[in-house]
């Protein structure tokens, strides 16, 4: 099992997102989150997609999440969190 933990850049971003987006939306991402959350802790090297050194993105209902996956520490850190899709 891994550690999860959000960046502050991202927490405040995603909050930006979630405050401006429609009730529905709201709903669609909440759910995105608490299931890519799941599997973060789980197994996030198979989650998204890799990008340069341990960076990887997984596009989630209206969302792209950039993380860090540490294997030695166990570790996952959201980095950046951006609106994507509709």
């Amino acid at each position: 099992m891994f550690a999860l933990t959000w960046s502050n850049t991202a927490l405040d971003a995603l909050a930006d997102i979630y405050v401006a987006a429609e009730p529905d939306e709201r709903a669609r991402m909440a759910a995105a989150l608490e299931a890519l959350n799941v599997r973060l802790r789980a197994d996030p090297l198979s989650v998204g997609e890799s990008r340069t050194g341990s960076n990887r993105i997984a596009l989630v209902s209206l969302l792209a999440v950039v993380f860090q996956v540490s294997e030695s520490n166990l570790t996952v850190r959201v980095a950046r969190v951006t609106r994507y899709g509709r």
